[in-house]
């Protein structure tokens, strides 16, 4: 089973939260302050060494505006993983409180942890509930519980911030896992070697126990210090080996995968994993620790663990790693945390495939932002960075990402943004173009919003027009005739002698070196206003 939904009220610094989670990876992206240690904590409650927690006074939300919540609430609920699930034997003493969903004709069962402060105690309860949300109220309900977590138990992946070299455990359980792996590897790939199967594999092993082991707990090769790091060839055959275990049939990743992580469990120490177990696992940043391009290849293999996981990173390198519909924008508001994420179907395919294209892969640091700056080219992109700076304000530091929409089409970009909860605000020109881009922005921008919020149309037929017309003449006659003086000539053949004798992104840095030589008052005050505009928008996205 996988964690579909958590709901949690009243919990750390948690006011109120629902998160429905992606089946395979969830990765939770956000500002700091979002909730990141609280969700986590309240997800740890479902770890093997959390069972039956009973709160104490730290746990309860505290606001310094409405004071302290006397009332916890977390409420968990499970989701078969495939239809057959519960009747396997292990699974089985579930069903007495699982309950079935017509939707999609999967079983389901909720887990709720609740605590009230009385008299200055501090009162915890467990309880599984049923379809509409009351106690099942049946005798063996600990054991149950019991049973839901260890065959689902939560584990968090340990982020090793020291620097020594990564650790390989070498248990007989993980070497036979490794060697069978090995043999299947070998079967589907005849351009590798068994000695670099056997050194990508080890890689492999090193990073499973360096987020998985404590420091105390590490097992090392002993025969050659050599063996105790893995090299650069080690990583490269590494991915290679991704590639096969992407064509690789679930059922037997399932089975060697599980059998190298339940070794290095037992390694570590702590407990001991049921054969049937499916872990759900969790990650903190595992970016702090690992160099872009290894942590590229860890969580390609990582992809392929059968099991659910929960990621939360900062990093846009991370991000890009996974498909749209696994990652979630937490955004902190007054009274709770909402999530904001798309499912499969949110987009059309090719909608999704030009976000993906565009964004995910091209700048997925634009998730991050606060606020989207729609410009029409990569000129603009450049010269409005720049002249907002030139006018105080420093961009990406407010939290806006500037963003060209020629190629990837205007309303896929809105409507993700519109989906994700990140503002937009969208500048273009004058000409028909312009227009239609115009109709564009009012008809997704919504009937009780006024377009001025989120829209300037330039009044020129493009943004050299606008600022040929607006202070920068001067710059387009000296690039196209070496002159200031009068060119009798539509201001159209002049703009476009000044490129084909420079270029766009020459005159662009040409405009702004103008500016910042004659001072803020020689930016139009379009492009001020404007400016001030989306900052105080961004700003209120906080």
């Amino acid at each position: 089973m996988f964690i579909e939904q958590i709901d949690i009220c009243g919990f750390k610094g948690i006011s109120q939260l629902s998160l429905k989670f992606n089946a395979s990876s969830s990765v939770l992206i956000g500002e700091n302050r979002w909730g990141r240690s609280s969700l986590i904590s309240a997800l740890q409650l479902l770890s093997l060494n959390n069972k039956f927690y009973q709160f104490v006074d730290s746990d309860f939300y505290h606001d310094q505006h409405d004071g302290n919540v006397d009332n916890i609430t977390i409420t968990v609920t499970y989701c078969q993983s495939h239809l057959n699930e519960l009747n396997h034997k292990d699974y089985q003493p579930l069903r007495a409180v699982a309950y079935l969903s017509t939707q999609d004709n999967l079983h389901r069962i909720t887990y709720q942890i609740s605590a009230n402060k009385q008299n200055n105690q501090i009162i915890t309860q467990h309880k599984l509930l049923n379809l509409q949300g009351k106690p099942c109220n049946i005798e063996n309900e600990r054991s149950l519980i019991a049973l839901l977590i260890s065959l689902n138990p939560v584990m968090a992946l340990k982020n090793a911030m020291d620097k020594a070299q990564l650790p390989i455990t070498n248990q007989p359980q993980s070497e036979k896992n490794i060697e069978q792996l090995s043999c299947q590897l070998k079967a589907h790939c005849a351009k590798l070697t068994q000695d670099e199967l056997a050194r990508g594999l080890q890689a492999a092993r090193s990073l499973l126990e360096y987020y998985f082991a404590d420091q105390t707990h590490r097992y090392h090769y002993k025969q050659s210090p050599l063996k105790s790091s893995p090299s650069a060839e080690d990583w490269n055959v590494l991915e290679q080996i991704n590639d096969i275990l992407d064509s690789f049939d679930n059922d037997y990743l399932r089975t060697v995968f599980l059998g190298i992580f339940g070794s290095i469990i037992d390694a570590k120490g702590d407990y001991s994993l049921l054969q049937s177990s499916m872990p759900i696992l969790i990650l903190q940043e595992p970016e702090s620790s690992l160099h872009p391009i290894i942590l590229s290849v860890a969580f390609r293999l990582l992809k392929n663990f059968p099991t659910q996981k929960i990621i939360t990173s900062n990093s846009s390198d991370l991000v890009s790693l996974f498909p749209l519909e696994s990652l979630y924008r937490l955004i902190r508001l007054p009274d709770k945390i909402v999530a904001k994420h798309i499912t499969a179907t949110s987009l059309s395919m090719s909608d999704s495939r030009r976000i993906v294209f565009h964004i995910l892969y091209r700048r997925s640091s634009a998730l991050f932002a606060r606020c989207w700056l729609l410009v029409e080219g990569e000129t603009e992109v450049w010269l409005l960075r720049e002249l907002a700076k030139q006018s105080g304000y420093h961009l990406s530091s407010e939290g806006v990402q500037l963003i060209e929409f020629a190629q990837c089409g205007l309303k896929p970009l809105i409507k993700y943004a519109n989906k994700m909860g990140i503002h937009w605000y969208v500048i273009t020109d004058g000409d028909m173009a312009g227009k239609k881009y115009e109709d564009t922005v009012k008809s997704l921008g919504g009937e009780d919003k006024d377009p001025n919020d989120y829209l300037t149309v330039l009044p020129a037929r493009d943004i050299e027009n606008f600022l040929f017309k607006h202070g920068f003449s001067h710059v387009y006659k000296l690039a196209a005739y070496n002159t200031t003086q009068h060119i009798d000539l539509p201001v159209h053949q002049i703009i476009q002698k000044a490129i084909h004798k420079s270029s766009k992104p020459d005159l662009a840095i040409a405009i702004c070196d103008d500016a910042k030589a004659r001072g803020i008052t020689a930016i139009p005050r379009l492009l001020t206003d404007t400016f001030a505009k989306i900052i105080k928008a961004s700003k209120n996205r906080l």
